[in-house]
């Protein structure tokens, strides 16, 4: 954490951060790329290899989908170390109020 940024500030950066992600994970999952599995047929290719076409089109598309899964696991636990920031902005504030000295003056 930068030691300019205020704990709640760091929080929603890392909570703006995890929407971020959780967008391009769904933008990741309406690709037309995963949909072309559809058009893989062997009477679509007259090449010599469409069972090796439709195979690795299989696997970059589950690549793709694993991609989007990845995403949305980081943004959870950017979520959680924002929670843990506020829980700890919320203590500390607690611990100043709640201290014999507060709002002692010199």
């Amino acid at each position: 954490m930068h030691p300019t940024i205020h704990p709640t500030g760091a929080a929603a950066e890392l909570r703006r951060r995890a929407g971020h992600l959780r967008s391009l994970a769904s933008a990741i999952e309406h690709l037309s790329v995963l949909a072309l599995d559809g058009h893989a047929g062997d009477d679509t290719w007259r090449g010599r290899r469409p069972a090796l076409c439709r195979e690795v089109l299989s696997t970059n598309q589950h690549q793709l989908l694993l991609a989007a899964d990845q995403l949305r696991t980081r943004a959870i636990d950017l979520e959680r170390q924002a929670d843990q920031l506020d829980a700890a902005a919320a203590a500390a504030v607690t611990a100043i109020t709640a201290s014999p000295s507060a709002g002692r003056v010199g």
